[in-house]
């Protein structure tokens, strides 16, 4: 019985000898790659805040409704249709003008 605890004991000794001994070796080569991104590029659009950055320099002064609605912005008079800044004006009411560029719409306020 002596014998068999000791020998128990070597045979684990060794095992755990040959596996600190040996070295790591990575077989999944032909897995994927858990940091490479295999979805499209995302398609930054930058213009948005360029966007943005042009509606804060746009001053609304006044707006005048009626059948042919306009509105003073920056000092000259714009009509429905007409663009400022690349940026169209699709209504004028007497809460502001809505704007649109690029589907997305953009509401400019008296100030």
């Amino acid at each position: 019985m002596k014998y068999k605890a000791h020998a128990l004991i070597i045979l684990l000794f060794c095992c755990a000898v040959n596996l600190i001994s040996s070295e790591a070796k990575y077989v999944g080569s032909d897995l994927r790659d858990p940091f490479k991104s295999y979805l499209p590029e995302a398609k930054i659009d930058k213009t948005s805040s360029v966007i943005l950055r042009e509606l804060s320099t746009l001053n609304l002064t006044g707006i005048i409704w009626g059948e042919d609605p306009m509105a003073i912005i920056n000092g000259k008079v714009y009509r429905v249709g007409e663009s400022i800044l690349g940026i169209k004006i699709v209504e004028i009411d007497k809460r502001g003008v809505l704007l649109e560029h690029q589907g997305e719409s953009y509401i400019l306020k008296p100030k």
